[in-house]
C-alpha cells in the first residue's frame, strides 16, 4: 500500500554511493532519526554521510500519523510508576526539548511540511486512565507545562504539541543537512558494518563513528533488542466539516487520529487487539485491525484507503540512543514515537561523537538493563 504521505511527495534524486569515503560519521538509514543525526552533526562542522537503501522517509518515517507530542506512550503518572519520578521527568523534558528543536528546524530552514501547533488531546479510555490523565496534567502544570483539563470529554489538552507532514519534514531537513555539507546517498544498501567502517556492494566508508538509524531493521546489520512491530493507519477522503481541532491520542496510546488541512481524517492503532499479528517486518495489513478502524470511521461515511509501516519497539518503551558495547552507535527503538524523540536524539548522538558526553545519555543507553 502507498502511504498518503509518500504519494505525491516531491523526491529529489540522489546518486548511490559509488566510491570509497572517509568521514567523521557514517549513518545508515535515511528516516527521521538518520537525517536528524546528520543535521545535528553537520551543524557542528562534522563531515557526515547518510546511506539509505531506498528513498528518504520510505519506512516508518513516512508511514505514521505525523504527531509531535511531548512525553512517552503512557501518561506522566503511568510513566513515573514505570521509570520512577526522577527518570520519567527527565525523559519528558527531553521530548519537550525535541519539540523546540522541531520548531527551530522548520523555521530556520523554511521547511514546507504543513506544520501546525494547535496542541494535542489526550483522551481517556476508561475511569482509571482518566484519573491518571487528570493527575498527570496537574503534576505537569506544576512543572510549567501548558495543559488544561476538559472533564466533560475526559481529556487533557497539551497546548505545545504539534503535527507535520512527516515525509516533507524529513526530506526538507535532508536538504538542510546537505546545505551544511552532509552527503546523502539513496539506493545504497549497507551489507556490513563495524565501529569504524561500513561496506556497500561497491564501496567502503571509513568513519570515526558509525551510527545505525535502522530501527526495526537493525538486526540485519548488528545485534539489537529492537523488535519490529507494525502499525496500521487509515486515511479517508477529505471530509468537508472540521471534526477534530487537534491530534488525539487515546486509550493509553493504542488509538490515535487527526484531521489534515485538506480534510482527510487519519486514524490508527488498535494494535493491542491483535498483538501476535503485529510482530514482524511484514507490511501487509491486518484484517482484524482494519475492521476496527473501519468501524471507527463508519460514522464519517467515507471509504478509507489503508497504509501501514513497521516500527521499532524497545524492551522498556524508551529508545536506544548512544554508543553500544560493540562500539557502534544506535539511534532507534522509538516504540512508535520517532517524531517525539528524533531531533533531540540526533543532538544526543552528535554530542557523544564530538565530545563523548551528554547529560541525558544514561537514560537511553543501548546496553541498559
Amino acid at each position: 500500500m502507498t502511504s498518503l504521505w509518500l504519494d505525491g511527495a516531491p523526491v529529489r534524486p540522489r546518486a548511490p554511493l559509488d566510491r570509497d569515503l572517509t568521514v567523521d560519521a557514517a549513518i545508515v538509514g535515511g528516516g527521521i532519526a538518520g537525517i536528524a543525526t546528520a543535521y545535528a552533526l553537520a551543524r557542528e562542522g562534522a563531515s557526515v554521510v547518510v546511506l539509505e537503501r531506498g528513498e528518504l522517509a520510505e519506512g516508518a518515517s513516512g508511514r505514521n500519523a505525523g504527531f509531535i507530542l511531548g512525553g512517552v506512550s503512557e501518561n506522566y503518572v503511568a510513566a513515573c510508576r514505570t521509570y520512577g519520578a526522577e527518570r520519567a521527568t527527565r525523559v519528558f523534558r527531553f521530548t519537550f526539548a525535541n519539540r523546540v528543536l522541531f520548531r527551530s528546524a522548520i523555521r530556520t530552514n523554511k521547511i514546507d511540511c504543513q506544520a501546525a501547533w494547535n496542541g494535542s488531546d489526550q483522551l481517556a479510555g476508561d475511569d482509571d486512565e482518566w484519573r491518571e490523565i487528570a493527575e498527570s496534567a496537574r503534576q505537569l502544570a506544576s512543572h510549567g507545562v501548558r495543559v488544561r483539563l476538559e472533564p466533560a470529554e475526559r481529556k487533557a489538552v497539551y497546548d505545545e504539541d504539534g503535527e507535520v507532514h512527516p515525509v516533507r519534514f524529513v526530506r526538507g531537513l535532508a536538504d538542510a543537512a546537505e546545505r551544511l555539507g552532509a552527503r546523502i546517498h539513496t539506493g545504497t544498501t549497507v551489507v556490513s558494518c563495524a565501529p569504524a567502517e561500513m561496506r556497500t556492494p561497491s564501496a567502503t566508508v571509513r568513519a570515526g563513528a558509525v551510527v545505525l538509524c535502522t530501527n526495526a531493521y537493525t538486526h540485519h546489520l548488528a545485534p539489537t533488542r529492537v523488535r519490529p512491530v507494525r502499525g496500521q493507519i487509515c486515511a479517508t477522503a477529505p471530509v468537508a466539516r472540521r471534526l477534530f481541532p487537534r491530534p488525539t491520542y487515546a486509550h493509553r496510546g493504542y488509538r490515535y487520529w487527526r484531521q489534515l488541512p485538506a480534510g482527510n481524517v487519519l486514524v490508527g492503532g488498535w494494535r493491542d487487539t491483535a498483538v501476535d499479528e503485529e510482530i514482524g517486518e511484514d507490511d501487509r495489513t491486518s484484517d482484524r485491525i482494519q475492521r476496527q478502524l473501519d468501524a471507527w470511521l463508519a460514522t464519517q461515511a467515507v471509504d478509507a484507503p489503508v497504509t501501514g509501516g513497521t516500527m521499532g519497539f524497545s524492551h522498556d518503551g524508551l529508545p536506544y540512543i548512544g554508543r553500544a558495547g560493540d562500539g557502534i552507535y544506535r539511534c532507534g527503538g522509538f516504540t512508535g514515537h520517532g517524531q517525539g524523540y528524533a531531533l533531540a536524539a540526533g543532538e544526543l548522538v552528535s554530542a557523544l561523537i564530538r565530545t563523548g558526553s551528554h547529560p541525558d545519555a544514561e537514560l537511553f543507553d543501548p546496553d541498559r538493563a
